[in-house]
């Protein structure tokens, strides 16, 4: 009777550790794809402008200082435009949003500032 309810023990355990190795693997495939590059850099900032597929924003007081200018870029193909983890079109972006925006490279010192390689611009505001 012992050995039968420990086989049992043992059976539900490796069953438990295998179902908890699933969903960690799936989790952390998950996480590595939604990582931005390791030099990337986020600010939030309000939308100012728009023309076309080129935004102009101004960066938040929550910001470092160096991030609490007026900056612009354009959207490119590659820009992850999301809002409460869903991916949304660039129309859907308005003056006076705000937003996060996270960035690789670097940024000229123009003013306003360009910014060259915009990955994500992740819609903060609670409706679309």
């Amino acid at each position: 009777m012992k050995t039968k309810t420990a086989g049992l023990l043992l059976a539900l355990l490796c069953y438990s550790a295998a179902i908890a190795g699933v969903f960690y693997f799936a989790g952390y495939q998950a996480a590595r794809r939604e990582r931005p590059a390791p030099d990337a850099q986020t600010f939030y900032a309000a939308i100012s402008d728009i023309q076309g597929d080129t935004l102009r924003v101004t960066g938040l007081t929550v910001n470092d200082v160096n991030f609490r200018g007026e900056f612009c870029f354009s959207i490119e193909k590659e820009t992850k435009i999301t809002w409460r983890y869903t991916d949304i079109p660039a129309d859907n972006l308005e003056v006076g949003d705000h937003v996060s925006i996270t960035f690789t490279g670097e940024v000229l010192e123009t003013y306003p500032g360009q910014i060259q390689h915009v990955e994500v611009i992740q819609l903060l505001d609670d409706e679309l």
